[in-house]
């Protein structure tokens, strides 16, 4: 989502990672998005043709099976699931902003959307293939554990979680938000609204939580420049951002987003298995008849 820096205060946060970013300006309840999303209408044209954004694009080829149950908890406008329906996907959305539920409706009648809390999902344990959390978990100050732990239980065993949160990028971290690095105090005016999280932060949560085999891929190269230092934002002043989205799609496929990426998109895997003991083998039920057969791990 489009960030107003100049309208935010920046915290240091300290964590057992060494701080993640915090922004203070409102809390984004309910109402909050209902304004947002009033205020930039979708435009639903690409999605309905299957449009996604490359490093959404990249990660359902890799990791989405054709044809499974797909749900966007916290969807807003929804372009994702209307994109993923087109694709031959059985999505379904939910969000807690009323307006913006019975707007995505209304532009997408074949898809199952309602309002909901996406800590508290009513819907059975292991029922979705995919979940995509669209930076929403970051919205909360007790942290993003509890969304993420409601996103493991309604993922069927093997399923894939992605994940978007803002990026603590090593360039925001050297600008030193908030007038300076370190760990700053809390600001006395303005309502938490949402944190920034270094890949390896978020990374370690979803493991503790009960996730494998994640892995972070920072993107929006370009955005952190454009909204935090000022030649950026005299560029972003003089040239339409759609004239700079070629520059910003070759620096993310450059690399230069693991430096300098708005954004990051994680994605990890709901495990196959239920944990067992230290040594005791994994024993798929297809084998169970043969002798058994130790699989590898493939968690990092």
């Amino acid at each position: 989502m489009a960030l107003h820096p100049q309208h935010d205060t920046l915290v240091v946060e300290p964590t057992a990672h060494g701080g993640r970013l915090a922004f203070y300006r409102q809390a984004a309840d309910a109402a909050y998005w209902d304004e947002l999303w009033d205020a930039q209408p979708a435009d639903y044209r690409r999605a309905r043709a299957g449009h996604l954004p490359l490093h959404l694009r990249r990660a359902v080829r890799r990791h989405l099976p054709p044809g499974g149950r797909v749900l966007e908890a916290g969807c807003g406008p929804g372009q994702f699931s209307v994109a993923m329906a087109a694709r031959g996907f059985t999505a379904e959305a939910v969000d807690w902003a009323p307006r913006t539920v019975e707007r995505l409706r209304t532009a997408a009648p074949k898809i199952r959307v309602w309002r909901g809390d996406v800590r508290r999902l009513d819907v059975p344990d292991g029922y979705y293939d995919a979940v995509y959390s669209p930076g929403v978990c970051e919205h909360f100050s007790d942290g993003p554990q509890e969304v993420l732990r409601e996103t493991l239980r309604v993922l069927r065993p093997g399923g894939t979680a992605l994940v978007s949160t803002p990026c603590f990028s090593p360039l925001l971290r050297a600008l030193g938000p908030g007038g300076g690095p370190g760990r700053l105090p809390r600001p006395q005016a303005g309502e938490f609204y949402q944190y920034a999280f270094t890949p390896a932060e978020l990374s370690a949560v979803l493991r503790a939580v009960g996730f494998e085999q994640v892995r972070a891929h920072p993107y929006g190269a370009l955005a952190t420049v454009l909204e935090f230092t000022g030649p950026g934002r005299v560029l972003a002043a003089r040239v339409p951002r759609a004239g700079l989205r070629p520059l910003e799609a070759a620096l993310d496929l450059l690399g230069a987003a693991h430096l300098s990426g708005r954004a990051c998109l994680w994605v990890a895997r709901r495990p196959a298995y239920p944990p067992v003991a230290p040594g005791v083998p994994r024993i798929s039920a297809a084998s169970a008849a043969r002798p058994s057969t130790t699989l590898e791990d493939h968690s990092t």
